[in-house]
């Protein structure tokens, strides 16, 4: 199992949410925000439990969230996550998959469906293939393989979404105008969403601007039935300082409260 930190909050677009974190990754990415930060950047509040699969299950049964993530590193690099999902799917939540994809041929899709997954998030760090390598440093080919092995199952009880960065230098507005024709040609239905690259310390890109956020959203929306986006990392920290907020805790292994 590679789980290593749950995630929790009452409060986020309404519903009850946990995120399940899994360690190990197959991209070494530039901007890799997991390599600064493995934790909640927002967490507020900090738990310890001792760290099995059982005790994991024995909290989201207290939580009881309404949707339940994986993701972390890359959740498909855990050998145990197709056993992992099915006893997770016999809780009263809906299972989001975040994954970069790169490991989703056919046949896994279907196991993931077959498990209780309802949905993927599949990750497109970049659609030209050279600025994928550059920041990956691996091919966005399997990537671009799962969304079409995944839009082929897709059904209404086991949805598709793909997520990008906005990155300037690497995955700018006309990149993601690409990319959203790269869907269409599957199909137009599915969703798009666009993350704003978060800025890191000692990593040379800064955080895209406002304007340009507008403008990738509005090129996507020329070809794609819904995209959506996340506010700046500049934006939430401000929202992060007003009374009413989202609040989120964390829950760690037991022998990480002696490191701390």
């Amino acid at each position: 199992m590679n789980i290593y930190h749950i995630s929790y909050t009452e409060k986020f677009v309404g519903e009850r949410m946990a995120m399940l974190s899994f360690k190990g990754c197959n991209f070494d990415c530039i901007g890799c925000i997991r390599e600064k930060n493995e934790y909640d950047i927002y967490a507020e509040d900090r738990k310890y439990i001792d760290w099995n699969f059982e005790n994991i299950l024995k909290e989201l049964e207290e939580l009881n969230p309404r949707r339940l993530y994986l993701g972390g590193y890359e959740p498909t690099l855990d050998p145990d996550l197709i056993k992992i999902i099915e006893n997770l799917s016999k809780l009263d939540v809906h299972i989001v998959l975040m994954t970069n994809g790169s490991r989703i041929d056919e046949r896994y899709a279907i196991e993931l469906k077959e498990a209780g997954v309802n949905e993927v998030i599949a990750g497109v760090k970049a659609f030209d293939r050279e600025k994928h390598l550059y920041y990956t440093k691996r091919s966005n080919e399997p990537v671009l393989n799962a969304i079409k092995n995944l839009a082929a199952i897709e059904d209404a009880y086991f949805r598709l979404q793909v997520e990008t960065i906005l990155l300037p230098g690497i995955n700018d507005p006309a990149d993601i105008e690409e990319l959203a024709i790269f869907i269409s040609q599957i199909n137009p239905a599915i969703s798009l969403f666009i993350e704003p690259w978060i800025p890191i310390a000692g990593v040379e890109f800064e955080e895209p601007r406002k304007p340009d956020l507008i403008e990738a959203v509005s090129k996507a929306m020329k070809h794609l039935y819904v995209v959506s986006y996340h506010p700046l990392y500049s934006e939430i920290k401000e929202i992060r300082e007003t009374p009413r907020k989202a609040k989120f805790i964390e829950i760690l292994p037991e022998e990480k409260r002696e490191k701390q």
